[in-house]
């Protein structure tokens, strides 16, 4: 397993950010940790990952709003 930090822009609130939570969870990660700038729209997950996270993680809708 290895942890990464994962940033996401379009995220206004909790529901966005949860959005993003539940797609790295099906992808097979393990949020550890997770913050959201208000300001600027930002979130971000701390995530512990397996070999094949992004695999499945590039075919979900949250991956096209990591930046």
């Amino acid at each position: 397993m290895k942890t990464i930090k994962l940033y996401f822009y379009e995220c206004e609130h909790e529901g966005d950010l949860g959005n993003y939570k539940e797609d790295v969870r099906d992808s097979g990660g393990k949020i550890l940790n997770s913050g959201l700038n208000y300001e600027a729209e930002t979130g971000w997950l701390e995530v512990e990952i397996d070999d094949k996270f992004w695999e499945r993680f590039k075919q979900t809708n949250s991956y096209g709003y990591i930046n």
